[in-house]
């Protein structure tokens, strides 16, 4: 692990360097650090060293390409498409890989024509496989034709479609402008083009956050004031040395998972309010993540979620979207964790990043491009569909800040989020509200 370890980080020193020097000085990081460890982790380790950044670029994506991180993946492609709405309405092709997602906007789709019978829209919704999708897409886009009007994108994928091809998206910064004064800016921003305007609507915030077993670490003599204490690593270091003091053998403070980008892309954000530290991030992160191996405090995992069931970790850092994982597959862990904001390396920094994300796009090439743009903003940010919907029936924490400030929403009692943990997922966003940077995966 500490030769992975190594090579990940210079690797990811290489892509930090040839990107630096473009970034803007502002908490904006234009970095690929997910395509960056993907690589690295999985074996491919491509030599960056000397290519132009547009070079470099292009390969370290090509680790991206190796996981979904969101449900529904692994689906066959779709045979039978499903098309819904007013058949005298304007027609649009959607395509996604998630399920849910067009149980979701069907949904929507009814409400449109509700409440716009001049622009009544039919839908044919495709439902295929996460790579397929993918590779499809920017297939289409490249041939200029075939494209579908609305499709859905893993986050990580958006650079595909995206960077230094501007061309092939439709600009949505009309549709979104509605919506931007209570749409957090550092999830909007994420999808901007080379030309700086919006060419993505975001689903969720899918903040990074720092999740704890309270229940285990009340029972090794830790409170949740000493947890509300920790504000840098250094601090989390420390707490860590407590608890492995009375740890069992077999148990950890924290979990580092391989394939995961969560840590790297943290370290950007929190170095990312100049150009010119961008190595800092990767030399602190590098040191930090070592120091727990060496030490005993940190895993080397491959399955973070068993790490959870068998009770060998009480902490990790991971995005907001890992609610999910809890509450549908890990029944038996409610009412024992709490979720924070992150520690940073530096008091005052950055303390998270939006991470996890399916984005939607309109193409180009659509005949009803600004239609399909205003119907997606409507689908995704409008703040009442925010409020009955996105979050009751995907469970995708809202991009909407307004809503995160509104008791009755974000303390319902009845949601099954707000019931599992020990602390409120909204207050969490509220507190790092003004603390979350941009960094482009």
């Amino acid at each position: 692990m500490k030769k992975k370890l190594i090579c990940v980080f210079i690797m990811i020193t290489a892509f930090v360097l040839l990107t630096a020097c473009a970034a803007p000085k502002s908490p904006v990081g234009d970095s690929r650090y997910a395509a960056s460890v993907r690589d690295a982790l999985h074996g491919r380790n491509p030599a960056v060293s000397g290519k132009s950044v547009d070079e470099g670029r292009e390969v370290l994506s090509a680790g991206i390409r190796a996981k979904s991180r969101t449900a529904g993946g692994d689906a066959p492609v779709s045979e039978d498409a499903l098309t819904e709405g007013d058949p005298d309405g304007v027609h649009l092709e959607l395509w996604t890989y998630d399920e849910g997602h067009i149980e979701y906007y069907r949904k929507l789709l009814s409400q449109w024509n509700d409440q716009d019978p001049d622009y009544t829209l039919e839908i044919t919704f495709s439902r295929l496989s996460y790579d397929e999708l993918h590779e499809k897409l920017v297939e289409c886009l490249k041939k200029g034709e075939g494209a579908p009007d609305i499709c859905d994108v893993d986050a990580y994928r958006f650079p595909d479609v995206s960077e230094g091809k501007d061309e092939w998206l439709f600009p949505l910064d009309v549709a979104l402008a509605p919506y931007l004064y209570e749409t957090h800016d550092a999830r909007i921003s994420v999808y901007r083009g080379t030309d700086n305007k919006r060419y993505g609507v975001p689903f969720r915030m899918g903040a990074a956050v720092q999740y704890w077993n309270l229940d285990a670490l009340e029972q090794a003599g830790i409170s949740q004031k000493e947890v509300d204490a920790v504000v840098t690593w250094e601090d989390y270091t420390a707490l860590a040395g407590k608890y492995m003091s009375s740890a069992g053998s077999g148990r950890y403070f924290t979990a580092l998972d391989e394939a995961g980008p969560v840590l790297p892309m943290l370290a950007v954000a929190e170095y990312s309010q100049e150009a010119e530290n961008a190595a800092d991030a990767e030399t602190s992160m590098k040191t930090l993540c070592q120091g727990w191996l060496d030490s005993g405090m940190a895993k080397d995992t491959e399955d973070i979620t068993e790490d959870i069931r068998s009770g060998s970790i009480v902490s990790f850092t991971e995005s907001l979207a890992f609610m999910d994982r809890f509450v549908k597959d890990m029944h038996d862990e409610s009412g024992k964790w709490y979720i924070t904001k992150c520690p940073v390396f530096a008091e005052g920094q950055p303390c998270s990043v939006c991470l996890d994300d399916t984005v939607s796009v309109v193409s180009a090439g659509s005949r009803a491009a600004q239609l399909a743009a205003d119907f997606l903003c409507f689908a995704k940010l409008y703040k009442y569909n925010a409020r009955v919907i996105l979050w009751p029936d995907l469970s995708y924490d809202v991009c909407n800040t307004a809503l995160w400030e509104d008791e009755d929403f974000a303390h319902d009692p009845t949601n099954e989020y707000n019931s599992f943990f020990r602390s409120y997922p909204y207050d969490v966003l509220k507190e790092v509200k003004d603390r979350i940077a941009t960094v482009k995966p």
